[in-house]
């Protein structure tokens, strides 16, 4: 049952629309690439398999559907006249408007499939038994004729809708993870739905994180396609190469651009390169049981692989052992740490002479002084010892 239109001169028009006549979109920016373009079936078990429906289900099934998060979707093939006109005409075309709300009418949920997935198994038993669903809270007759008829905002066609979802989802409060934001990125410039600038326009990007997912995301399809890597942990754990390719030391490695606007995403890196980016996939991501991970956490791509890189007898070090924590002494990055910290402590004594005197019969200001002192006295008599003062 459709309970009319709302929303008529407004931005965008929001229907009352019937359940069965909406579709999940097998296009998802949240599912891998082996994961798309499946039946209506599959997808629905994708949903629950992998993005946690449970919790939603019992909301569901105890309050109904919240009016306030509509779903967004966009008619499945609709007349070739409508697609020739843009969105404010349409708003106002009367054709159109009967065209969206009309009963035979079916729309592809761009934004919302998790809801939308949720309410199709609250609903059906068939569902429920071919998913092997077997705890979740039976419905009232009430919620059923609630969740029967779902709110939904009409786009008139899913390009207006990715850029609505990277206002959502890239900055927005309902952020999605690093490579779910790099696949609607990838997918608004691969289709020549927006380019990079005016994808970092519409979503107020202003430190290029845009221009970093997308790298990244090329990264690893070289990775997958030119080097046959497995890159499913480099999904997993992309925030790793969104680090990574930050450092000035893993640019120099992988033959980067310092400045990511000198990036040519036709080919990111030189070819001669590509054994490098098979080297750093394999530090950040393993390959397999025999070459695990030498990548622990996050930490270490700043604390020890970036001081490796900069030293070619480290960087060989660790290509040929994997050793961490070895080709990082052999990289001085130890020094570099200790020399860092020496010129900052001897930095913020010096600013503090000129209130040691307001403060000197503080005696809390005395305790602190005294530690520092017993610190530089532990310090100079290990010097001492070695015969280095």
């Amino acid at each position: 049952m459709n309970r009319g239109i709302t929303g008529r001169g407004k931005k965008r028009p929001q229907l009352d629309v019937p359940v069965e006549r909406l579709d999940l979109d097998p296009t998802n920016p949240r599912f891998p690439k082996d994961l798309r373009d499946k039946e209506q079936i599959e997808v629905i078990t994708i949903l629950k398999r992998y993005f946690n429906l449970d919790e939603l289900a019992q909301s569901m099934a105890e309050n109904g559907y919240f009016d306030e998060e509509p779903l967004v979707a966009v008619p499945i093939d609709p007349p070739s006249k409508f697609t020739k006109l843009d969105s404010l005409a349409l708003l106002h075309d009367d054709e159109y408007i009967h065209y969206i709300e009309n009963e035979a009418t079916r729309f592809t949920v761009v934004e919302g499939n998790r809801r939308l997935a949720t309410v199709k198994i609250l609903l059906s038993s068939e569902l429920r038994a071919e998913l092997r669903i077997k705890g979740w809270t039976s419905l009232s007759p009430e919620v059923r004729e609630d969740l029967s008829v779902l709110p939904v905002i009409v786009y008139s066609e899913r390009a207006e809708v990715l850029r609505y979802m990277g206002v959502r989802h890239v900055v927005g409060i309902k952020k999605w993870g690093s490579f779910s934001k790099a696949v609607y990125i990838a997918e608004m410039v691969e289709s020549e739905t927006a380019t990079i600038d005016e994808i970092q326009q519409q979503i107020g990007d202003r430190s290029s994180s845009v221009r970093k997912l997308y790298l990244c995301y090329r990264l690893v399809d070289i990775a997958e396609s030119e080097l046959s890597l497995t890159t499913d942990r480099a999904k997993e754990y992309f925030s790793y190469l969104i680090l990574a390719v930050g450092q000035r030391p893993v640019k120099d490695f992988l033959g980067l651009p310092y400045r990511l606007t000198d990036v040519s995403f036709a080919e990111p890196i030189p070819t001669s390169r590509e054994e490098n980016l098979r080297h750093l996939f394999s530090w950040l991501f393993g390959e397999d049981k025999e070459k695990p991970q030498v990548i622990k956490e996050s930490r270490d791509i700043t604390n020890y692989l970036t001081p490796i890189l900069r030293s070619e007898e480290a960087t060989r070090h660790l290509i040929l052992t994997r050793d961490l924590r070895d080709a990082y002494d052999r990289s001085e990055g130890e020094k570099i740490l200790l020399l860092r910290n020496l010129k900052r402590a001897s930095k913020n004594l010096s600013n503090s002479l000129a209130l040691i005197t307001k403060y000197k019969l503080d005696e809390e200001v005395k305790q602190e002084i005294k530690y520092c002192q017993d610190v530089l006295d532990d310090i100079l008599k290990l010097l001492s010892e070695k015969g280095r003062i």
